[in-house]
């Protein structure tokens, strides 16, 4: 090995950064002198930091890139020793974890192609079967997958593939069924899903530990079905319970649904969401999340503008709007962010093959008319 090299002050040199770009190229660092020294196991922790990382503080489209090497490092050397660092003692357990991070990317970024999307998904499940379990889980990451890209007919024969496997201990009943509950509702079967929800709603299925997060994750199905089809008084009423949910609420970045839901109640609540947040989905880089934000803040103002020419906040000179009056056409707030929104769903359009984005924002402006 090279003279010098001490991968745990590394570690310790990066963690004393705060999370964010500069950390994550610290780890970047701390990987190329692994590499270097051909030091197998912080080859594969170094990685696994830098997803981490990626993932959660930086641009989780980083983890395309980072992931299939961690993969690569796991089938070459597959009796890899842990670092000091990882708490457990199985390489190929923490990667199955860490996988989740790669599939929510390819819900989150147009820039994945569907085949490899398809790929990846296929990889996870031959790793899950391998490790000992079942396919459930797999099952349900597919029909997630293909609700979201528009294709439902999948969705559907994936859906009959997770339920007709018993759950294991590792499964999360209450999880599954709140993605089956998403399937009733794009399927406009919501009768079926209201059904499906009386299971979470009265504690009958819920996530494992002391918060159920399957409550949090059916209140957000069920505000986004509601400004889907314009019904927003049952919307205000989710919004109000999950602003009140804590910290989810920013994890989950459902600001501008939030906004939305109060168009027709508190108009003026839906505002200051609007001045407080609008630079948040400016910047967003995952691109799900920033097509939602657009595709609600369009519906936001096209309600309000039967009532409110204009609006005037002081939000500065990188405003994409800005003029010296600050004062803001709601009609030309709105007509910004459905052309910014509708740009993101055709990408996204033709990454799936399908209508689904476009879709959804149509009938969306369309419900929030007057």
């Amino acid at each position: 090995m090279e003279t010098g090299y001490n991968p745990e002050k590394l570690v310790y040199g990066y963690r004393k950064l705060a999370h964010g770009k500069a950390r994550a190229s610290a780890i970047r660092y701390a990987i190329n002198q692994a590499d270097i020294n051909n030091d197998i196991p912080y080859m594969v922790f170094f990685r696994e930091e830098l997803c981490y990382e990626s993932s959660w503080f930086v641009d989780e489209l980083d983890v395309v890139t980072v992931f299939p090497e961690l993969l690569s490092l796991s089938d070459r050397y597959p009796d890899i020793k842990c670092t000091r660092f990882q708490p457990g003692n199985n390489i190929q357990a923490d990667i199955l974890d860490m996988y989740g991070h790669l599939l929510d990317a390819c819900l989150s970024f147009y820039q994945i192609s569907f085949e490899d999307c398809i790929n990846f998904y296929n990889d996870y499940k031959k790793r899950l079967v391998a490790s000992g379990h079942s396919p459930r889980e797999a099952y349900h990451t597919f029909m997630e997958f293909y609700l979201e890209t528009g294709h439902m007919e999948n969705a559907r024969k994936f859906l009959k593939k997770t339920n007709a496997i018993p759950p294991s201990q590792y499964d999360c009943v209450a999880c599954s069924t709140v993605t089956e509950i998403k399937y009733y509702l794009l399927n406009n079967e919501k009768e079926k899903a209201d059904k499906l929800a009386e299971k979470i709603k009265d504690g009958t299925l819920r996530c494992k530990g002391s918060l159920s997060d399957s409550l949090l994750r059916l209140k957000q199905q069920y505000l986004k079905y509601y400004i889907l089809h314009g019904n927003y008084d049952k919307a205000a009423e989710e919004a109000y319970i999950l602003e009140r949910s804590g910290s989810e609420a920013k994890v989950h970045n459902r600001w501008a649904s939030f906004m939305c839901a109060y168009a027709s109640q508190k108009p003026g609540r839906g505002l200051r969401i609007y001045k407080k947040h609008w630079k948040d989905w400016e910047d967003e880089n995952d691109q799900y999340e920033r097509y939602y934000a657009f595709k609600d803040a369009a519906c936001f103002f096209r309600y309000i503008k039967k009532d409110k020419e204009t609006i005037k906040f002081d939000a500065g000179k990188m405003f994409p709007l800005y003029n010296e009056s600050c004062v803001y056409s709601t009609e030309e707030l709105c007509n910004y962010y459905y052309k910014g929104a509708e740009d993101t769903a055709k990408k996204f359009d033709k990454r799936n093959g399908t209508d689904k984005f476009i879709n959804e924002l149509v009938l969306s402006f369309a419900n929030a008319g007057f």
